[in-house]
């Protein structure tokens, strides 16, 4: 590491912070921190019996290949957009040191808070933050000398895309506690293949999906030629259905915009692939083909995913930058 450590004995303290936001003025982040709070914690078990399990079980995959391969021992960890607490045992096999977690939905943020203090391997401290990080910082919440080694947002950034402000603050907040050469990596719907498909619809359609997902634009036009324009940098609107995961409105991410504006932060493209395309390369490492395996995406009664489920999965990419 290449600083020291004030303390090298991990202690199990519990922090949990909650801050209002104005719901009129973030109405639509209201309406998304509404959407996951109603959402039940239904349980492993419950969940076995999803419609798109192997798809949910992928994309844990995904997210376990990006903190297997990105965080080692002894880091400090933010979670931004944490949701329930969905990656705590990633972070707990990871033997991280300390997680920073924050998400505008407080009863998720709750739910997560009871998780983690259940963890059978809790030898990392944590301090949890219910509050909107794409319209406030949270570096003056945090200990003045806590330095970040890396930052995650899993299936999240996309909702700061509703405009500048909220992008350049959702970076400002990845990038003011990361260390030089830290990582921040995440997944986010894949723009270039929505646009792509929206694009492919008959003419007056500007909807897509099939049995399990489907995506609606709003705002977008047709032109003289009955192309699909009108997809601007930010607030470029889309309803977004999953079945038994996501029902509510997201923003497309222009992916030349977020790497500009993630330079102005110091922060470096790395890596950018589509799930599928990541799928074809991470599978092949033995680590990562094995885990395939054990956590259920192939191999037993069905050793596929439906192509149902193979195209949603096409939906994401997975990125990562690095602080200068």
């Amino acid at each position: 590491m290449d600083r020291k450590r004030k303390n090298d004995e991990p202690h199990h303290d519990v922090k949990i912070n909650h801050t209002s936001y104005n719901a009129d003025a973030a109405s639509g982040a209201h309406r998304v921190a509404q959407h996951y709070n109603q959402r039940p914690d239904v349980g492993v078990e419950k969940r076995k019996e999803s419609k798109i399990i192997r798809l949910r079980s992928f994309n844990n995959w995904v997210k376990s290949v990006l903190i297997n391969t990105y965080v080692k021992p002894g880091y400090n960890a933010f979670d931004m957009g944490c949701g329930k607490g969905g990656d705590l045992i990633k972070w707990a096999k990871s033997r991280i040191r300390h997680l920073v977690a924050a998400d505008i939905a407080d009863v998720s943020l709750e739910q997560m808070k009871d998780r983690y203090k259940t963890l059978r391997d809790r030898s990392f401290t944590a301090e949890f933050y219910a509050m909107d990080c794409y319209q406030e910082p949270i570096a003056p919440k945090l200990k003045p000398d806590l330095m970040l080694d890396v930052v995650s947002m899993q299936f999240c950034l996309h909702y700061a895309f509703e405009n500048e402000t909220k992008a350049r603050q959702m970076l400002e907040n990845v990038s003011t506690r990361l260390r030089s050469g830290g990582y921040f990596f995440g997944t986010i719907p894949d723009a270039n293949w929505i646009v792509k498909r929206v694009r492919a619809e008959p003419k007056g359609s500007f909807g897509f999906g099939n049995s399990i997902y489907h995506i609606d634009f709003e705002g977008i036009e047709e032109d003289e030629s009955g192309k699909k324009v009108g997809f601007t940098k930010y607030g470029c609107k889309y309803m977004f259905h999953l079945e038994d995961a996501v029902d509510c409105p997201e923003y497309l991410v222009n992916w030349q915009t977020l790497e500009k504006l993630a330079g102005e932060y110091g922060l470096i493209l790395k890596r950018k692939e589509n799930f599928h395309d990541l799928y074809k390369t991470a599978s092949q490492e033995e680590e990562f083909g094995k885990l395939l395996r054990r956590i259920g995406v192939v191999g037993g009664a069905n050793p596929e995913m439906s192509p149902e489920e193979w195209e949603a999965a096409g939906i994401y990419l997975a990125f990562v930058f690095q602080k200068k």
